[in-house]
């Protein structure tokens, strides 16, 4: 029995973002044809690999778990193979700055995807506030480096621009008449800047609640009810929620997504990674780049 490189590949990651959609987006395929490609591994295996319920992906099963372990590895060697014989291969290393709430998006599933193709490139990460990043990038510490700015503050290539909101955990009701309590990143990060600026321009008072640089420490605050915060709508997935309107609060902007490529000799590799994440990113977004603020 042979197993199919493609089949293998797909359930890699299917594995790793728990999502037949998410895997389908990252190869170009249609849902369909992913789950198909996972049922022939398993009539080939003849045991379930996943553990699904409505369509949706719980956990794996403890042969899935099994056979991830090899698939990974057999297409390491797949891909170190092909790379060995074409004279195209893409290879090189680059130092990657982005901003901490990259973990609350499928961040990672996008870098497997990129690294599946091109295994043979070496990806260093640092995840900062899009502050940081900024400076640092101007310095010439990164090769690559995306951040959150202003809506047409043109210090980087506009991937998209992300309508900011306030966010809340589904039980938790802001009082309007109390110190708002706010749970932010540290300083230098563009939605917590927005924050305190909008409550600053409506005379509301405020208080930080709970302050850390993990993005899914920040969700967990919110989720258990310490406070309100900001984030692009994008990333607001139950059980957070978007406060309502009449709550009252003060309008949020968009703010712009963009990346910034440092000066050195591979630039190939480097262009070759920022057209992929600013895709993945633009193709998980509702509003593209070429839209009004």
């Amino acid at each position: 029995m042979n197993f199919d490189i493609d089949c293998l590949r797909t359930f890699v990651l299917v594995a790793d973002s728990m999502s037949f959609s998410r895997a389908a987006e990252t190869v170009g395929r249609s849902q369909s044809t992913v789950s198909q490609q996972i049922s022939k591994l398993e009539v080939q295996v003849g045991k379930s690999l996943l553990d699904r319920r409505k369509g949706r992906v719980l956990e794996l099963t403890c042969e899935g778990t099994k056979l991830l372990q090899y698939a990974r590895r057999m297409m390491q060697l797949n891909d170190e193979a092909y790379a060995s014989m074409s004279d195209d291969v893409l290879t090189g290393f680059v130092r990657l700055g982005v901003p901490l709430d990259f973990f609350g998006r499928d961040f990672m599933t996008w870098l497997a995807g990129f690294k599946a193709m091109h295994p043979m490139v070496g990806l260093e990460i640092e995840a900062n506030q899009s502050e940081n990043l900024m400076k640092r990038s101007a310095r010439g510490e990164f090769d690559l480096a995306f951040f959150k700015q202003d809506t047409g503050t043109k210090n980087g290539t506009v991937t998209l621009r992300e309508q900011l909101v306030w966010v809340a955990g589904a039980n938790y009701v802001p009082d309007a008449l109390q110190s708002m309590p706010l749970i932010l990143f540290p300083e230098g990060c563009a939605y917590r800047r927005c924050a305190i600026s909008a409550l600053k321009e409506d005379k509301r008072d405020w208080h930080p609640s709970f302050i850390s640089p993990s993005f899914e420490l920040l969700r967990a605050a919110a989720i258990e009810g310490m406070g309100i915060t900001v984030l692009a709508r994008a990333l607001v997935a139950p059980p957070l929620r978007v406060i309502s309107h009449n709550v009252k609060l003060p309008d949020l902007p968009t703010v712009e997504l963009v990346y910034s490529q440092g000066r050195r000799t591979n630039s190939h590799v480097v262009g070759e990674l920022a057209s992929y994440l600013a895709d993945s990113l633009a193709n998980s977004n509702s509003i593209p780049a070429n839209s009004a603020a």
